[in-house]
């Protein structure tokens, strides 16, 4: 990589750690944003993970492209497909790869994910990854709920407007999805809500 390369890699983990930081004031307002959606992974009828799709926005797209395409501009040389991943994604692991799941009111902390691909499309950067469950769960014995969005609002994920929620897998169970707003994890002092995915699903 490049001196300017890292210089943009250790900018984005300063902007990670800028996560942790309880917003204050103007500084709070989002600084990248994504359009976001993910598919729901089921095994045996049980969902096991998510299959997440984050497309940045032209401005940080760009920003990355400079410092670690190669020259075409057109795709990640090996060695900035690996910077990404081991600087700037697997990171954020400790904010949960923005990815919320409730299971009967409880969160479920995603730690670990797998399948991590960088990529860039009409000029825009692409991270596609797995987010995987630290346990397996019945949505049809469970109140399952999916979010994706950015606690501190630092990053704001603008999801699928038609169909940011989708079901795959083996066994998938018949599920009904409402998109509402999670009028209990309130954003940038109350301004705004997440919208999340409530599942209410029968047999498969």
């Amino acid at each position: 990589m490049t001196g300017r390369g890292q210089g943009l890699a250790v900018i984005l983990l300063a902007l990670v750690l800028l996560f942790a930081v309880p917003p204050r004031g103007a500084q709070s307002h989002p600084h990248v944003w994504i359009d976001a959606h993910a598919t729901l992974h089921f095994d045996a009828g049980k969902l096991t993970a998510l299959d997440v799709v984050w497309v940045f926005d032209d401005f940080f797209s760009s920003m990355m492209i400079e410092d670690f395409a190669a020259k075409d501009g057109k795709s990640f040389t090996r060695q900035g497909h690996a910077d990404l991943e081991s600087q700037v994604m697997l990171p954020m692991a400790e904010f949960g790869f923005f990815t919320h799941v409730s299971a009967d009111g409880t969160l479920l902390k995603i730690e670990k994910i797998a399948n991590f691909k960088a990529s860039i499309e009409k000029g825009r950067v692409v991270f596609a990854f797995r987010a995987l469950l630290p346990r397996a769960i019945d949505p049809r014995a469970t109140a399952l709920s999916v979010g994706l969005y950015d606690e501190s609002y630092y990053v704001e994920l603008l999801l699928d407007e038609w169909d940011p929620f989708r079901l795959a897998g083996e066994a998938v169970p018949a599920c009904a999805i409402d998109m509402t707003e999670d009028m209990s994890r309130p954003l940038y002092y109350g301004a705004f809500f997440p919208r999340v995915a409530t599942l209410s699903c029968t047999g498969s």
